[in-house]
């Protein structure tokens, strides 16, 4: 088959409450594109975030290769997407994500092909051989890096390839999704109405949480160059007008220097004239007066921590010793003296978690509210695929390479699968509510002060699109 006439269908099943576009998806659309040549009108992304009918659409695009990425989460729905256009369709099927990369064991015969760790340079060399041997037979697989699968009931692993150079990546072209990601619309998180934008600058992370999975998957931590950054951030404003910026790396503000090189590269090209406020992701290990001055020069406005903790012993573990709830307490003091909207995560229901544990999380929660926090969130302890987390629920069998994939929830009350034997269920759910009870009051509270700053836009923002709106509002104020 000619590269010309190839087909491609790029599959998320993740429906997103933020509705963030499928960026790794938008990654892969563009190295198809702009490395190997496949034709923009042959690349399709198909987001569950977009539409209802994620199947009958695959189908009538009548593609040649379906890619699906799936975290945990959505493993399940994978395998019963794939199975039933399989029923109608001989495209081959790739899986890849942060799921089979960690856990390729759970890798099912519904699939032809799973791709471990970033997909660029694998999904090219699959391509190629496609179109060049017209067929992905097992010796033909066997020369490709980085894949797996079934050889009659044999999975065969290849060697794993090298991590790319970030900046040999094209610049992505997020034309590849839905335009109404890019409408002007609320912002919460900064109490403002504008074009978000969303940026990734780096891969991986330099630390290695119990609970995440970020640093196993990615392998070393690595950046796009300032410059490059500067590039994606200013076709985002050429083509969709973004005056927000969204960063979706796991450490953003990874230093003082590497901020201030991105904010002159920002200037040089005339971005900061253009934006006006960021969201990010820092740690509180590292901030200092030095990283916060940075941050405001570079218009930083949101940060979002993971503060995962009120308890000493609990954070020590969680966080592999190098933050403490003293360092969460003054991260919060620094951020605010520096006028930050401040965000946060907390877990509940960790191994070896008591419930006085939880208890010195909920009064943590009353500390950050009272010293400048704008919203902080919660989640019940979950074991994903690659953590010390999953290692432990493996052991006490809770999990295993085959299970029932919605029971990874993390909002999964009635069945915490981490919580220890010897805690009772009631009251670690009393104590869980009691939480979010506090949480309650910041989740109206932002409401409040968002149709306070931005009444008239409310009113047209919600007689446009009442039904999500009303929904929205619903679910922020009338659920826990």
């Amino acid at each position: 088959m000619k590269i010309d006439h190839l087909k491609i269908a790029l599959v998320t099943l993740q429906k997103d409450a933020e509705r963030i576009p499928p960026t790794g998806l938008v990654y892969l659309a563009t190295y198809l594109n702009e490395k190997i040549g496949l034709k923009k009108e042959h690349i399709r992304i198909f987001d569950k975030n977009i539409s209802d009918n994620v199947t009958s659409e695959v189908l009538e695009f009548s593609p040649d290769i379906i890619g699906i990425t799936s975290m945990t989460v959505d493993y399940g729905k994978a395998i019963i997407f794939a199975r039933e256009v399989k029923k109608r369709s001989s495209a081959k099927m790739i899986l890849g994500g942060v799921h089979i990369s960690t856990l390729p064991e759970s890798f099912d015969k519904v699939f032809d092909i799973g791709v471990i760790g970033e997909g660029e340079k694998t999904l090219q060399e699959i391509v190629k051989t496609y179109c060049e041997l017209e067929a992905l037979s097992v010796p033909n697989l066997k020369k490709i890096k980085s894949v797996i699968f079934f050889d009659g009931d044999k999975l065969i692993s290849t060697p794993k390839r090298n991590p790319l150079i970030l900046d040999s990546l094209p610049i992505p072209n997020f034309k590849f999704v839905d335009s109404s990601y890019f409408k002007k619309e609320e912002i919460p998180l900064i109490s403002k109405v504008g074009v978000k934008g969303y940026l990734i600058t780096s891969r991986g992370c330099p630390y290695r949480c119990v609970f995440c999975s970020t640093s196993r998957f990615w392998g070393k931590m690595r950046f796009h160059s300032p410059e490059f950054t500067a590039k994606i951030v200013k076709r985002l404003i050429d083509d969709f007008g973004c005056d927000y910026l969204q960063t979706l790396d796991d450490l953003f503000t990874v230093s003082p220097k590497r901020v201030r090189e991105i904010r002159m590269a920002f200037e040089k090209e005339g971005i900061l004239d253009k934006i006006s406020g960021i969201i990010c992701q820092p740690r509180t290990n590292l901030i200092t007066d030095e990283l916060c001055k940075e941050m405001k020069k570079i218009k930083i406005k949101t940060v979002s921590f993971g503060f995962e903790s009120g308890s000493p012993k609990m954070l020590n573990w969680l966080k592999q010793q190098s933050v403490s709830p003293k360092t969460n307490i003054e991260a919060i003091r620094l951020c605010s003296k520096y006028g930050f909207k401040i965000y946060g995560s907390l877990i509940y229901g960790s191994p070896g978690e008591t419930i006085e544990d939880m208890e010195k999380t909920n009064r943590f929660i009353d500390f950050a509210i009272k010293n400048g926090a704008t919203y902080v969130w919660s989640f019940v302890a979950t074991p994903f695929p690659g953590t010390p987390f999953w290692d432990i629920a493996l052991e006490r069998g809770k999990v295993s390479p085959h299970m029932d994939w919605d029971l990874l929830a993390v909002h999964n009350l009635d069945n915490p699968l981490l919580l220890d034997e010897n805690i009772d269920k009631k009251e670690f759910k009393r104590v869980f509510m009691k939480g979010r009870r506090k949480i309650r009051k910041l989740k109206i509270k932002l409401i409040k002060e968002f149709v306070a700053r931005n009444f008239f836009v409310t009113i047209k923002l919600v007689l446009n699109d009442p039904r999500y709106y009303l929904t929205r509002v619903f679910r922020q104020v009338f659920t826990q």
